[in-house]
Order: structure tokens, then C-alpha cells, then sequence
């Protein structure tokens, strides 16, 4: 990170040679804390993090990099003018020639240039922010996009990275470079301005450096430690950030004021960020305390510099221009060190976000699509052989569940909450893989792996409408089309049977009304949020449709005309119901039970009362609760 000028004289060369050699060392010092990666794997993601963002922008990083290095030159180039504008003065007194104009000219060309340079700078890293977060903020979401199951999403490791991720896309990068630019026009000038200081004496920059630096590297460190108490504290911070969010937002508001929330939700949320202010009062008191000797160091050695100079210039050694070189230059090297100490530690901070953005990256998913993906059978049976799976961590949610679907068959799969049944629509879809046996799919001679198949081929074959649906705040149109090309037709009669056509009567602007109150659109109920999701369903032409509990908001109306509805999309495809309601599986072909991720019963509903099992109990529970309770007289 520390390069010599070749243009520079060679007496200049010892001092940015020390500067290079006290940074190397500092990189290779152990911090008093642990860090989360270490100086040279920083310096390892920095060789991978540079080539992308410039490659992104090139002629943008060339052109910052070129005002970098003029702006880097000119702290010294004024120092200079100031020193030969004060000999120049004194000339002049003494009855001496003396150019003044040239000067002041050059003085204020100087001054112009720097202002350009500046202002041109900062142009220059608007676009370059364009750049660096699409191209970021697209590498996020092509590793989305190959990301085929939710193993890596719902891994506990990744959930703060990816809030991190998400909130630093669009800054980090441009950061990055504009650290490293101003990091090299910082230590351009420190070695240029170091160089006006030969004009004293060669041992004045060793001086100046030796007592300086301990304290800036000092500094450097406790910004390091800083960077390490946030990573460390990440969980903390979500959760005062969700506290805030529960106390801000609509969704929590009639809880948070029914059940009188706020005074619980703001002791809890000083609690811990007092808690946290604790924490890094400790690490400025230390700061503070750790650095003073080093401080002191410093002050002692530009002092003493200060009068050794003006001591030989009351004696004729030095002119009044020196002087004013000493004093000028001794403050901007001060600044330029201090400056390249917060650089190098604001680019170890940028750098561990890209740790993590690079591991993200390489996160190696659980489920991996097929190098030779063999096409979907013409049958699309479903069969699971001895298939057990357990989420990380975890003991098994399914344990040695084995049944055959054949196509065009209604199952319902019923059991008590915990029994595997949404897991096993995770399976189904490929979200996740078994831990042991397989699920293959396709008829009698023709069965294929699932993991072997086209994973988008698959999924394009299964409409689903999921307990936990997303709630996409679009149009309603493009709420039910999701991407797909629009068919007036289809859409018709998916917004009729699912029941929402009812609901877009009291909704203006109808299907391109836009809904959620993010961007001012138009609140749905519950139950409307639900048609819309069963909408999505209908509107799909698949072979296989899953419905996880898709009329839990409904009332029995709704109900009876989703599953009316279901009952007549169901016809030839093959149709998994999940469901709690055990009313709703008497159109089903065929009821499984579930239980502590067992398949223990199978049979139709008829077969299973007849038996008086576990399906048998659930049902005659759940009658009991619309049997008509006596009235009194």
C-alpha cells in the first residue's frame, strides 16, 4: 500500500522507505484484541476486492487516481511557495530582486488547482458509486440466484453478513477505493512534504517520523479495535434495531398498544444500548489513556525541532523562510501521518465487509444443481424412499418417510403442528435435500432422482401457495402474474376462482391498484392477502399443486369457495393439501398423517375413521367443536 515516487530526489527516499517499513510492521503487529480476519488475509481480500471494482470503472479509478496523485503533491508545492515567498519578502526589504508577482501567481494557481482537483474528485466518485454498487449489488443477487435451496439463507451464520451485506452494498465499494486514492495522495504528500524538510537537514524527516508515528500507529490500532467490538456486537445491534422497528412500525402497532408494549420496548432497547455505550466508553477511556504517552513523545520532538530551527536562525544558519518551512511543513506531515493512520484503518473496515461479502460469494450451498440435468419425465409420480432430513444442528424433522404419490392424486397430509409436514414441502421442492434416502420422481420404469433432474424445470411444473406467502408490494397484477407473461384469460379466471375478484370491487384502480403502504398503495386484509396468494396458484398452469394451509385467513365462506375452487384445479394434477381443518380433506383422494416426523397412518377418510387411530382423534376433536351446544331454557 506504500509505493516511492521515482520522481522524487534521492535524498527524499529514506523517509518513505521508514513510512513503508513502519506501516509493514504495523501490519504484522498482533492487536491487543482479536480481529476478525488478520492484516495479511485483509491484505489477500484487497488482491481480490481491487481487480473487480476497477474493472467495473477503469477510465473513472484512472482518472481519480491521476487527481490523487496532483493533489498529494501539492501540500508540498505550497510549503515551498510560502517558504520562498517569506525569503522573497526579506530580499525585497533588504533592497535585494525578488519576483513577488511569479510568486503570488503561482501561489494562487497552486490554490486553484487543488480547489479543481477537489471538486473534480468527488465528480469523479459520484459516477464511480453508479458503478461500483450495480456491480456489487449484482454480484449480491446473481449468488442469489444460484442459490437453488434455502440452506445458505435460513444458516444462522449468514443472517447478520446479509443485513450487513444489504446495508453496505451501496457504499462500501465506492468507499473502498476512495479510501485507498486518498491513502495514496496522503502518503504522496507526506513523502513530498518530508522531502522540503531536507532542506534543514537529512536527519530531520528520521526525527520527525520517530516521533510521530508511535502514536498514530498507536491511534490505528483502538480504530481497529473498534471495527472488532462492532463485528462482535452485530447480533446486539439487530436486535435494538428490531426493538426499534416494533415500537415504529404498523404491522406491531396494535399489539404494541393493546398490550401496552412502548414501556417494555424502551427499557429494553436502553438496556442494551447502554449496554453497548458501556462497552465502547471502555474502549475510549483506554484509547484515550494508551495514546497520551505516545502524544507526548510527539509534541517533545516537533518541539525541540522548532527550536533547534529557530535557535540556528537567530544565528544566520536558517532564513525566516525556513522557519516558516519547519513550522508549515512539521503540521502537515502531522496531518498527512494522522491521516494515513485513519485511512489504513478505515480500509481495514471496508476490507472485512468484503470478507464477508467474498465469503458470501463462495457460501457452497446444500443443494447444487445437476451438471447434466436429465429431463423431466413425461409421468410425474412422486416417491420417497427412506428419506430422512434434519435442518443444521438439529435433530431429524422427518425420520425414514417412505410413500408413493402417482400423479393426478389429491393427498391430503394432516398432524399436529411440528410433525414434518411443511419440511417435507421443502424436500418436495428441492429446498433443501434429504440428510439420507431419496426422492425420486416419475412412474414405474422411468423414476428419476430428484437431485439428477433441472431444478427450474421442476419448480416450473409446482404451483404452491405457502403458509408464510410473500406479500409483494406491486400491482395486484403483477402480485398474481409473478414475471410471467401476461394471459388475460388466465388471469381472469385465477382472480375469480380464488375470490378475489370480490375484494378488487372496493379497490380503485382494480388489478393495477398498487397495494402495501410502503409506496402509498392500498392495505389488504389478511384474508385478501390469501386470495391473492391462492391467486398466484391458479394463475400458474402446473402439474403439481402444493396448498400449505392456504384458507388459514379465510373465513368459512371464503373458505368453502377457495376449496371449491381447489377441488375443481385439482382435477388431473397431482395436489398436495396441508392443512390443520380436517373438513377441508374430504376432497381428498387419500389423507396422510404425520406425526414427530412419521408417516403413521395412510389411508382414505373413510378407512381412517373406520380404524380409530390418531386421524380418528383429530377429527372427532375437531367435531366436537362445531357440535351445537345445548341451549338453556
Amino acid at each position: 500500500m506504500c509505493r516511492v515516487s521515482p520522481a522524487l530526489p534521492a535524498p527524499a527516499l529514506p523517509f518513505p522507505l521508514l513510512l513503508c517499513l513502519y506501516a509493514a510492521a504495523q501490519m504484522l503487529r498482533p492487536l491487543p484484541q482479536k480481529e476478525d480476519l488478520s492484516n495479511r488475509e485483509l491484505l489477500a481480500v484487497l488482491a481480490r476486492t481491487l481487480p473487480d471494482l476497477i474493472h467495473s470503472a477503469p477510465r473513472l479509478v484512472l482518472l481519480m487516481l491521476g487527481m490523487a496523485v496532483v493533489q498529494g503533491l501539492m501540500p508540498a508545492l505550497t510549503i515551498l511557495l510560502g517558504k520562498w515567498t517569506v525569503d522573497g519578502v526579506g530580499a525585497a526589504l533588504a533592497g535585494r530582486e525578488a519576483n513577488l508577482t511569479l510568486l503570488a501567481a503561482a501561489w494562487a494557481g497552486t490554490a486553484l488547482l487543488t480547489q479543481v482537483t477537489g471538486v473534480g474528485a468527488q465528480v469523479l466518485q459520484g459516477y464511480a458509486a453508479d458503478h461500483f454498487t450495480v456491480q456489487t449489488m449484482g454480484r449480491l443477487m446473481n449468488k442469489m440466484g444460484e442459490l437453488p435451496g434455502l440452506d445458505v439463507l435460513e444458516d444462522p451464520r449468514f443472517h447478520d453478513d446479509i443485513e450487513i451485506l444489504q446495508m453496505g452494498a451501496p457504499r462500501r465499494p465506492l468507499n473502498l477505493v476512495s479510501t485507498l486514492l486518498y491513502l495514496i495522495r496522503s502518503v504522496i504528500s507526506a513523502v513530498s512534504v518530508s522531502a522540503t524538510l531536507l532542506s534543514i537537514g537529512w536527519w530531520v524527516p528520521l526525527v520527525v517520523v520517530a516521533g510521530m508515528l508511535p502514536a498514530l500507529l498507536k491511534q490505528m490500532e483502538f480504530y481497529k479495535l473498534g471495527w472488532s467490538i462492532f463485528i462482535q456486537r452485530t447480533q446486539d445491534s439487530r436486535e435494538v434495531n428490531y426493538l426499534q422497528r416494533v415500537a415504529m412500525r404498523h404491522e406491531y402497532a396494535k399489539e404494541v398498544r393493546l398490550y401496552g408494549l412502548l414501556p417494555y420496548l424502551q427499557s429494553q432497547y436502553l438496556s442494551r444500548t447502554l449496554t453497548y455505550q458501556q462497552t465502547m466508553r471502555g474502549v475510549r477511556n483506554k484509547q484515550l489513556l494508551g495514546i497520551l504517552p505516545y502524544q507526548a513523545l510527539s509534541l517533545l520532538v516537533t518541539a525541540g525541532l522548532f527550536v533547534y530551527v529557530v535557535n540556528r536562525a537567530q544565528h544566520g544558519t536558517y532564513t525566516a523562510g525556513s522557519v516558516v518551512l519547519v513550522i508549515t511543513a512539521l503540521a502537515g506531515l502531522r496531518d498527512e501521518l494522522r491521516s494515513i493512520s485513519e485511512y489504513l484503518s478505515t480500509g481495514t473496515e471496508h476490507l472485512n465487509w468484503f470478507a464477508k461479502f467474498h465469503r458470501f460469494l463462495d457460501a457452497t450451498p446444500g443443494v447444487t444443481l445437476a451438471p447434466d440435468p436429465r429431463p423431466l419425465p413425461r409421468e410425474l409420480s412422486l416417491t420417497l424412499q427412506d428419506v430422512s432430513f434434519g435442518y443444521r444442528g438439529q435433530s431429524p424433522v422427518i425420520e425414514h418417510l417412505s410413500l408413493t404419490i402417482p400423479e393426478g392424486q389429491t393427498v391430503a397430509i394432516v398432524g399436529e403442528n411440528g410433525a414434518g409436514k411443511t419440511t417435507l414441502v421443502k424436500l418436495l421442492l428441492r429446498f433443501y435435500d434429504p440428510s439420507e434416502g431419496r426422492i425420486l420422481i416419475g412412474g414405474a420404469g422411468e423414476q428419476t432422482d430428484l437431485r439428477d433432474l433441472d431444478v427450474n424445470a421442476w419448480r416450473r411444473q409446482v404451483a404452491a401457495v405457502f403458509q408464510d406467502f410473500a406479500r409483494f408490494e406491486w400491482t395486484l397484477r403483477d402480485n398474481v402474474t409473478l414475471g410471467q407473461p401476461e394471459d388475460a384469460a388466465k388471469l381472469s379466471h385465477a382472480v375469480e376462482a380464488s375470490g378475489l375478484g370480490a375484494a378488487l370491487n372496493h379497490v380503485d384502480g382494480g388489478l393495477d391498484a398498487r397495494i402495501g403502504q410502503a409506496f402509498g398503495g392500498v392495505d389488504l386484509s389478511g384474508g385478501q392477502w390469501q386470495k391473492l396468494a391462492t391467486a398466484r396458484a391458479l394463475y400458474r398452469e402446473a402439474r403439481v399443486l402444493i396448498l400449505d394451509e392456504p384458507t388459514a385467513a379465510l373465513d368459512p365462506r371464503s373458505e368453502k369457495e377457495v376449496f371449491d375452487a381447489f377441488a375443481a384445479l385439482s382435477q388431473g394434477r397431482t395436489t398436495l393439501l396441508i392443512t390443520h381443518r380436517l373438513g377441508s380433506v374430504l376432497m381428498a383422494d387419500r389423507v396422510l398423517v404425520m406425526k414427530r416426523g412419521r408417516l403413521i397412518e395412510d389411508g382414505t377418510h373413510t378407512e381412517l375413521l373406520t380404524r380409530g387411530g390418531e386421524y380418528a382423534e383429530l377429527w372427532e376433536l375437531q367435531a366436537s367443536q362445531y357440535a351445537e351446544s345445548p341451549v338453556s331454557a
